[in-house]
């Protein structure tokens, strides 16, 4: 079982790693930081490495052993979300983007950058990924924020054409958690949460619409979509390039939960298979994008929700590839009628019948209250040789089983980044850091039960 544990605090870094401002420009001459070898210490190795094997996922490139990958998310390290995260939510202050506004304003682009990487080195260090060794995942999610690749124009940070790696500075902070997390034999999703121009106005995707998220979603809607998937496209090139062979990266997830929210409401008065069109063919394009950097990796496709928004993977002569789903049930947040349970086998038996002879992935969920529920709803997905990374690895105190870990509950209503001074807000993100949180040990331990379970075969999609 897994133990109440408390890290060391890792030094803050003094090189300018990952930045998620806007305004760098892409011609900028800048110093570059050294080039993160992240095969140096991992224990996979290229006979680790994952592909789709029909509804499996297999080492040795897709002709070995089935692997289940069963872990957690990354939530809140790149992309605040402010109901879980320890930063004060105003007027002002209500996404990744703001913060990087007001961060900005009050202090200059600098020292915005300097906070904003306070906040990440300490978000996840290396002794979160010892402890999830010790817990049994094998693998973590990691949402992260085209802000923190590119500025608004699609210029890499720090891109530099003339140096050894021109993109050493857009990936310094994904080279190291990728390096850790091979070091410790634990492979990585990368997940762009947040698409440029937003694709569902959300809170996780870094721009929240608000009222108006079908508007606010510059990805799919109104005169800046097409040249935002264009420069969508493109950062998947060059992720595709510097990723391409690496065993720990087991999949590029493209797109999280697109539409979301107000996928059912029929935005712009659009239907089921207008809407299915728009998405599938930009998964297309961005398939084939990938495709001619690295023919190896699994693609990562989600559907919002349900097996129905996805389509036959053989209409689009799509290969290697694994469907995603999500699952939160909010009526029954107790589970008093087992309605967890039930939300979950429903979602199941929806891949069930949709028949695609891909592996399936359940990328985010949540039981919520009820640890009989986390107990019978792990079993059910774990059973199923499902895939699965719960919701998340951290959250406030009084969020309860939305987190592994849950941060000092001082802080449960944030730092006020409008108001405290640099300093302040420097000394306060420092303490994001898993030594001060409090492990939620009733839901490391059932978790932890489940990643430790023997190997299943898929038996989704096996329709007579």
């Amino acid at each position: 079982m897994v133990l109440f544990r408390r890290f060391a605090v890792t030094a803050l870094s003094l090189a300018l790693a990952l930045s998620t401002l806007a305004g760098c420009s892409g011609k900028k001459e800048v110093e570059m930081p050294e080039t993160i070898d992240t095969l140096a210490e991992s224990v996979l190795t290229s006979d680790d490495f994952l592909k789709a094997s029909g509804r499996d996922l297999r080492n040795k490139s897709g002709e070995g052993d089935i692997v289940n990958l069963r872990g957690v998310n990354f939530g809140g390290l790149f992309i605040q979300e402010l109901w879980m995260s320890p930063t004060f939510t105003s007027k002002n202050v209500s996404d990744q983007t703001d913060i990087i506004n007001v961060l900005t304003e009050r202090f200059g682009e600098e020292g915005a950058k300097e906070l904003i990487n306070v906040w990440q080195e300490n978000y996840i260090t290396e002794e979160d990924f010892i402890f999830l060794e010790e817990m049994g995942d094998n693998v973590v999610r990691i949402p992260f924020f085209y802000r923190d690749l590119t500025d608004t124009e699609g210029n890499f940070i720090g891109y530099n054409e003339k140096a050894a790696d021109p993109y050493a500075a857009a990936f310094n902070r994904l080279d190291k958690l990728i390096a850790m997390a091979g070091k410790h034999g634990i492979y990585v999703i990368l997940d762009c949460h947040g698409a440029q121009g937003s694709q569902n106005a959300s809170d996780h995707s870094g721009l929240d619409g608000k009222d108006d998220k079908v508007s606010a979603s510059k990805f799919f809607f109104g005169d800046e979509a097409p040249a935002n998937q264009e420069k969508f496209y493109a950062m998947w090139q060059v992720i595709a390039e510097r990723y391409k062979g690496n065993p720990i990266v087991a999949g590029y997830d493209l797109m999280n939960e697109p539409f979301c929210t107000y996928r059912y409401n029929r935005p712009n008065g659009l239907s089921d298979n207008e809407l299915h069109e728009l998405l599938w063919g930009i998964y297309d394009k961005a398939y084939d994008t990938i495709r001619k950097e690295d023919p190896d990796h699994v693609i990562i496709m989600e559907a919002t929700w349900d097996a129905i928004d996805l389509p036959n993977p053989d209409d689009y002569e799509w290969e290697n590839v694994m469907y995603e789903y999500h699952n939160y049930l909010y009526d029954d947040y107790d589970n008093l009628a087992n309605g967890q349970w039930k939300s979950m086998r429903t979602k199941l038996e929806g891949i069930y019948y949709a028949n695609y002879n891909v592996p399936s992935f359940m990328g985010e969920f949540n039981y919520f209250n009820s640890i009989d529920a986390w107990d019978s709803g792990l079993d059910l997905l774990t059973n199923a040789g499902v895939n699965w990374t719960v919701w998340t690895y951290k959250t406030t105190a009084k969020n309860g089983n939305w987190g592994f870990f849950h941060h000092p509950s001082d802080m449960d209503l944030g730092v006020n980044i409008e108001k405290k001074e640099f300093d302040e807000i420097k000394e306060e993100w420092s303490r994001v850091n898993t030594s001060f949180a409090k492990e939620n040990t009733r839901l490391t331990e059932v978790v932890g039960k489940w990643c430790n379970e023997e190997v299943k075969p898929n038996v989704l999609g096996t329709k007579k």
